[in-house]
């Protein structure tokens, strides 16, 4: 089992979604390229996805790659770990005899993006690639994105905004947990930041991150705030009351 897990960490894998001109894309096409899972029991993946609407913005991105996670564990038999250029994904044997394919993955995503993305996505295309030595060409360009994404969060601090956000998406394994998420403190998921929170408060205004004020500064060094304090008791449903954002012995999130 060691020598299997130690050739999948081998593999290249990225998710990506990129917003492109209408022109751009063509609504529900699906393309896949290299092997399907009756031809290959280990194989390299990488999701691109082409996204165009009126009212779409790069800053959702990142959004829609991270729902890919929820999306896939949707499915029977499949089970997804990870996100960005470090992803697992295994399907049982029923699922596959059951006739689970490559498109089907595909069909998922379009279906759910335009499902759930409608207010800003007009067109969508899927391609998953697995064909190992194009997908080194494309996690290196899908990396090229992530690090300009991040460089982007790099340059913000917690004292040039004027709010924080809370993330709940984890609430639906673990119904008492809340995050406070800050230019310079990501979610505990590692994979929510602070640019991703507003763009999902942006998108749903009554989804999984909610606006948290920060007007009232009980303790600037620590992190304490009467507005974080709310807001994790709320959202925690009672079970947390107080949150500092800088410390690691006095009510670390």
């Amino acid at each position: 089992a060691s020598d299997v897990y130690k050739r999948q960490n081998k593999n290249p894998t990225a998710e990506l979604v990129l917003m492109k001109d209408a022109s751009e894309v063509e609504d529900h096409k699906i393309n896949i390229i290299g092997p399907d899972l009756d031809e290959a029991k280990e194989m390299a993946l990488v999701t691109y996805v082409e996204v165009a609407g009126k009212k779409m913005q790069p800053d959702f991105e990142s959004v829609i790659e991270r729902k890919f996670h929820a999306w896939y564990n949707y499915m029977e038999g499949v089970m997804h770990t990870g996100q960005r250029n470090q992803v697992r994904v295994r399907v049982s044997n029923a699922a596959f005899e059951a006739g689970l394919r490559l498109k089907d993955f595909a069909e998922v995503l379009y279906v759910m993006i335009m499902d759930e993305f409608d207010a800003v996505v007009d067109k969508c295309q899927v391609t998953i690639v697995v064909d190992a030595e194009q997908n080194t060409k494309l996690r290196a360009e899908a990396n090229e994105v992530f690090d300009k994404r991040d460089a982007r969060l790099a340059s913000m601090t917690d004292e040039s905004v004027s709010d924080y956000y809370t993330c709940i998406m984890c609430q639906a394994f673990s119904p008492s947990h809340v995050c406070i998420v800050t230019p310079e403190r990501l979610g505990l998921c590692g994979a929510v930041s602070w640019l991703d929170a507003k763009a999902t408060n942006e998108l749903d205004p009554q989804g999984p991150c909610q606006i948290v004020p920060k007007d009232r500064c009980i303790d600037e060094n620590l992190g304490r705030y009467e507005d974080v304090d709310e807001a994790v008791f709320k959202y925690s449903h009672g079970a947390l009351e107080h949150v500092t954002l800088y410390s690691l012995f006095q009510d670390p999130m």
